[in-house]
């Protein structure tokens, strides 16, 4: 319940900050469906939270990444997350809608568009956060197979801590250097004063609260 709230308090949110650029998503996002023959998400809540993560993307990144995943720090892996990504043909022949629901074969029902979204929501939300003592260690996830990165990746597992703990995150542990940078751009977003340092093979990022002169 205390999750479902936090949740839903920051949906609503977005939805208000981003209400201009929600717009601008839902026209790229029904002109492409249209040239290829694919349905979108029909399930307004999802379908707006999914346009809520490109453009967060957009401004963290400069690039619309597909909503699932952050970047990998691999330039050629990046170029096919960006959304519509360069998986959305093989898993739409093959599982009914891309990975994060977004776009759908023609035709798909909505009860077929919320099997998919179950999965996902299992995916992302099922997982128990590893938080001890005020820090989250995001490594060890699942592995997508077509990507080759983590479901739920540091960045989805972040935002969901900072929720959840009410921005009382005090440490993040990621595998890459590519990731803490990510979460140094989140805390930035945030308020906080992230530092990053490396600690037996892994990095850490230091999520302090932004100090003022």
């Amino acid at each position: 319940m205390k999750e479902t709230l936090a949740m839903m308090k920051s949906f609503f949110s977005d939805v208000w900050r981003y209400r201009k650029e929600l717009k601008k998503q839902d026209g790229w996002i029904k002109q492409f469906a249209k040239k290829k023959g694919y349905s979108v998400n029909p399930h307004w809540m999802i379908y707006t939270n999914l346009k809520i993560w490109l453009i967060q993307s957009e401004k963290m990144f400069g690039k619309r990444y597909c909503p699932c995943f952050e970047p990998s720090g691999d330039p050629e892996l990046d170029k096919k997350l960006i959304c519509p990504c360069a998986f959305v043909k093989e898993e739409t022949e093959n599982n009914g809608t891309c990975h994060c629901t977004l776009f759908g074969r023609a035709g798909l029902s909505s009860a077929e568009f919320k099997k998919a979204e179950s999965r996902l929501m299992e995916e992302y939300q099922g997982v128990a956060l590893d938080i001890k003592n005020g820090a989250l260690d995001t490594r060890g996830m699942p592995i997508n197979g077509p990507r080759g990165l983590q479901v739920p990746d540091a960045l989805h597992q972040t935002k969901r801590a900072l929720s959840l703990m009410n921005g009382n995150l005090s440490r993040v542990i990621v595998s890459t250097q590519a990731e803490a940078g990510h979460l140094v751009l989140l805390g930035k977003s945030k308020g906080l004063d992230p530092t990053i340092t490396s600690e037996n093979g892994c990095f850490v990022v230091e999520l302090a609260p932004t100090r003022r002169l």
